[in-house]
């Protein structure tokens, strides 16, 4: 952006935290990315690049000073991959604790995983033969000569032979169908899970960021090999764990809501879709139409509807429950300074859309996570600022910034700040470019 247009942006931003304790932590550099998580029961089933350390709770609950004496609710209301309800769930195992765990998750393959993971992690290996017997049943049935016959779906990154072998859809999408004719409950699940870890090897697609990447040099692995493989490390957990006296669900739902649960969670800990272009629903397509999630492409039109307002890939309802409040005003002093930065141009528009959207939806997640907390309960979201345009039109979405402060209008007070790491992105420099834990208690 123009000089004067960048310092007063930065200027809005610094008087929004003048207030805050913002510090810089090392510990958490290695927290706030997925590090270790790759070599973790549970953890490792299936690689969710955007997810943070198993390790993060367990820093939290130990900087925070409180220790839980008997018992430890947690609530996560975008959980992705399951990482915070997981951890709590060693936690409350290394600390002889009463665990109760509540996620919510609206992709339906993001939330199969987080589900089948937390039941697995409590079932432990009470559910190893079930799901042994329900895998031998499945490979029985997939070579059998009447090996269930899916078609591929009709989607168009599956049907490029380029990316996708069509023999090798065929197979991972009959395996599916005998996972659903074999296998219920849990076992089912983790099958599925099993399944659509497996998807990423079979093709010449990686995920890389934002997007999928073609990969032409790569040799995918067949698909029966790539799900027993996965399946084999499933199994091999679940073998070795105890099961644990704890109870945890997580809602397919929209986390921006309250949950169905009774209130009084003693760690609410989430990491949103961050402010910045990336449509989850569309990096994770494959894995969801591999395991049935859609049937149409009106069905996964409808799914990228409900989501975060994170992105401008497509138009959202122009609906801003905010703008039905008396904290309206308060709202728009918060965010007008953002909308004022946006170069005038083609993407102006979608700019302001989501600036907008994704400050309704936070706020809206704020207020609810609000009327759960425990009276002496902590809060923590991780999430990483974004820049936007470039030259002498780029602005900084401080996002940390902006949920502080529409968290102080929800009944939250901010704690802190903890800047994890500084964010590198081409043509774009400022003190708010940054990933943060930000930390909050009832006001």
């Amino acid at each position: 952006m123009a000089q004067a247009g960048a310092q007063a942006l930065t200027t809005h931003y610094r008087s929004l935290q003048k207030s805050w304790k913002v510090s810089h932590s090392e510990a958490y550099r290695r927290l706030v990315v997925p590090n270790g998580n790759s070599s973790q029961p549970f953890h490792r089933w299936f690689h969710l690049k955007e997810a943070y350390s198993s390790q993060l709770l367990p820093q939290l609950i130990s900087d925070s000073g409180h220790t839980p004496q008997q018992s430890l609710r947690v609530r996560d209301p975008y959980s992705g991959s399951g990482t915070t309800l997981l951890s709590a769930l060693e936690v409350g195992s290394e600390q002889d604790l009463s665990v109760d765990v509540h996620g919510t998750e609206r992709n339906p393959f993001i939330w199969e995983l987080a589900h089948s993971k937390v039941a697995g992690r409590i079932a432990g290996r009470e559910a190893a033969k079930d799901f042994e017997v329900s895998l031998d049943a499945v490979e029985e049935l997939y070579r059998s000569s009447k090996r269930p016959f899916e078609p591929v779906p009709e989607q168009a990154t599956l049907r490029n032979e380029r990316y996708f072998a069509r023999d090798n859809v065929e197979k991972l999408c009959s395996i599916r169908r005998a996972i659903d004719m074999c296998a219920e409950g849990l076992s089912r699940s983790l099958l599925r899970v099993s399944l659509a870890a497996a998807v990423e090897g079979c093709g010449r697609l990686r995920r890389d960021g934002r997007a999928l990447r073609f990969t032409p040099g790569r040799q995918p692995k067949d698909a029966w090999t790539a799900f027993s493989e996965r399946a084999a490390i499933v199994l091999q957990d679940l073998e070795v764990t105890e099961p644990l006296d704890a109870s945890g669900n997580v809602r397919l739902g929209d986390g921006r809501l309250r949950s169905e649960t009774t209130s009084d969670f003693d760690w609410i800990v989430f990491s949103p879709p961050y402010p910045n272009n990336i449509d989850y629903t569309e990096v994770y397509k494959t894995e969801a139409w591999v395991l049935g999630c859609y049937e149409t492409a009106e069905e996964m039109r409808t799914q990228r509807q409900l989501t975060v307002r994170s992105h401008p890939s497509i138009r959202f309802e122009r609906d801003y429950s905010y703008l039905a409040t008396e904290k309206s005003d308060a709202v728009s002093r918060i965010i007008e300074p953002v909308i004022s930065a946006v170069p005038v141009g083609k993407y102006h528009s979608g700019r302001v859309e989501v600036i907008r959207g994704y400050a309704d939806d936070m706020f809206l997640t704020l207020q609810s996570c609000r009327r759960e907390i425990a009276p002496n309960g902590h809060l923590a979201f991780i999430v990483g600022n974004s820049a936007h345009a470039s030259g002498d039109s780029a602005f900084i979405i401080a996002a940390d910034v902006v949920m502080g402060a529409l968290a102080e209008l929800a009944g939250w007070r901010v704690t802190e700040v903890r800047v994890a790491r500084e964010l590198i992105r081409r043509n774009a420099d400022s003190e708010f470019l940054r990933e943060s834990v930000v930390m909050l208690e009832p006001a």
